[in-house]
């Protein structure tokens, strides 16, 4: 007799069955109809376990109990059992996400709102930066690498403002970006790695040990509607995490650094300061 896949019965414990049930349903199918005694046989497992995933498997319609002495149990087809689980989940899922949504809009803030906190993995930091574009409601201001141009490519966000900045070597990248990005207020440059690579006007003499260790892929720098911060440095090779605050010093240094970088890498003019920062520094 074949044993039961332990892939199968991980898929199953996913759609909502515990071990027991999964492996009795997965029984049920591979015997077509079968006493609980062969069952108990063939699983190694006690006997309330069995009953109680025969029973629990009745109740969900997904096996049936026939009939006869002792009673005989068969499971309904594989289609009908993934179709039941199936939406069975989504009237779950949408139920609580109409019950978080009520959550999140009485959300209550702590003091711990202005810390910086860490998100690692690129699992992590995908859904971090698809949540962030997703909640935008006034502007995004994003500058990144090439490593994370996989995260933003189907993202579908509002009609908001939308600068973005993406370090690429691709000659033909501006371009595509522009169709995935069609918003009237959406703003798009694609710069080299050497141009953001350039030390600026004002740089140590240090800035060429620092342009060795810079991995310009790994950038991220983004900001949604002033409230809410991203940030990899462009030093950090191999596995990267990712700053996340929502601390307003933080976010307007960044978003002045960002202003810089435009200025730099987009003008192409010379980084000028107003009369009065001048003053202050003399001072």
């Amino acid at each position: 007799m074949n044993s039961i896949p332990a892939d199968l019965i991980k898929s199953l414990n996913d759609l909502g069955l515990s071990n027991y049930e999964a492996n009795v349903y997965a029984s049920l199918v591979l015997y077509d109809n079968a006493e609980a005694k062969e069952l108990i046989d063939f699983l190694k497992i006690s006997k309330p376990s069995v009953y109680e995933a025969l029973d629990r498997l009745a109740e969900m319609g997904l096996a049936v109990k026939r009939i006869s002495k002792p009673a005989r149990y068969s499971a309904i087809s594989p289609d009908m059992a993934i179709t039941l689980l199936m939406d069975k989940h989504r009237k779950a899922a949408d139920q609580a996400l109409e019950a978080l949504r009520s959550l999140e809009k009485e959300k209550v803030r702590t003091d711990k709102e202005d810390a910086l906190w860490t998100i690692y993995g690129d699992t992590n930091i995908e859904y971090k930066i698809r949540e962030l574009f997703g909640k935008a409601k006034r502007q995004v201001s994003c500058m990144i690498g090439e490593r994370y141009l996989p995260f933003i490519e189907n993202i579908k966000i509002r009609d908001v403002s939308l600068q973005l900045m993406v370090i690429s070597d691709d000659p033909e990248l501006e371009g595509k970006l522009r169709k995935l990005f069609l918003g009237k207020n959406t703003v798009i440059h694609v710069i080299t790695a050497e141009q953001f690579k350039i030390p600026p006007p004002f740089a140590p003499p240090e800035f060429e040990e620092i342009h060795k260790l810079m991995k310009v892929e790994n950038t991220l720098e983004l900001i949604v509607d002033d409230e809410e911060l991203l940030l990899v440095p462009p030093f950090i090779s191999g596995s990267v995490s990712v700053l996340n605050t929502r601390n307003k010093g933080a976010i307007l240094q960044m978003k002045m650094i960002s202003q810089l970088h435009l200025k730099r890498f987009i003008k192409g003019g010379e980084l000028s300061f107003p009369p009065s920062f001048h003053k202050k520094k003399r001072a």
